[in-house]
C-alpha cells in the first residue's frame, strides 16, 4: 500500500515539474524578449523587455485593468540601465538599472522607477524601493501596434522612452 503511495506521489511530482518546466519554456515565444537602445557618445541607455502580443483582446480598462499595478512587458520585469545620472520627473536618479512599472489609467498613467530587478514573472515590487515616479497623459496613436513596443529617441531636452500598444502611446521625458 505504502509503495503504491509512494508511485502515485512521486508520478504527480514529475508530471508537475513536467508542465512548470514546459510554461518557462515556451513562455518567452508567446512575448519575445526585446531590446530598445540609444546609444550617444555621452550616454548609454538601455531597456530589456518583452512584447506580448495584442491578439484581437482589448488591452488598457480590460486585460488590463486601470489603476493596476503594471510590469510594462510579459514574463519578467523592464528592466532601464543608464551609464549616466539622469533626471527623471523632478528626481536626479544615479545611473544603474531599475525596475519601470506602470499603473495606466484612462487619461494619464503612472511611470514608476524600482530599485528591485531580481523578481521574475508577474510579482509587484516592493513599493518602498520605488526610487521616481513620474504622472503623463495618455496619447492615441496613430494607428493599431499589434506587438508592445518602447522606443527610446533622443531631442534637444534629453530622451524620450515611449510606450505604444494597441492605440494607446505613453511619452516619458527623460533629461541626461
Amino acid at each position: 500500500m505504502i509503495k503504491k503511495i509512494l508511485w502515485v506521489v512521486g508520478a504527480a511530482v514529475i508530471i508537475f515539474a513536467a508542465i512548470v518546466i514546459y510554461q518557462i519554456a515556451t513562455t518567452k515565444k508567446h512575448s519575445p524578449a526585446a531590446t530598445a537602445e540609444l546609444k550617444t557618445e555621452n550616454y548609454n541607455i538601455k531597456v530589456d523587455y518583452c512584447r506580448p502580443y495584442k491578439k484581437g483582446r482589448e488591452i488598457f480598462g480590460e486585460l488590463l485593468p486601470y489603476d493596476t499595478y503594471w510590469r510594462t512587458g510579459a514574463n519578467e520585469p523592464t528592466i532601464i540601465t543608464f551609464s549616466n545620472d539622469f533626471t527623471f520627473g523632478a528626481n536626479i536618479i544615479r545611473a544603474g538599472s531599475y525596475r519601470i512599472y506602470t499603473i495606466p489609467r484612462e487619461s494619464e498613467w503612472d511611470v514608476v522607477l524600482n530599485s528591485e530587478t531580481e523578481k521574475w514573472g508577474y510579482w509587484e515590487p516592493d513599493y518602498t524601493l520605488d526610487i521616481a515616479k513620474v504622472t503623463v497623459p495618455v496619447q492615441k496613436a496613430d494607428s493599431c501596434t499589434e506587438q508592445f513596443l518602447i522606443e527610446l529617441t533622443s531631442n534637444d531636452s534629453g530622451v524620450e522612452l515611449a510606450m505604444v500598444w494597441d492605440f494607446t502611446k505613453v511619452v516619458v521625458p527623460i533629461k541626461i
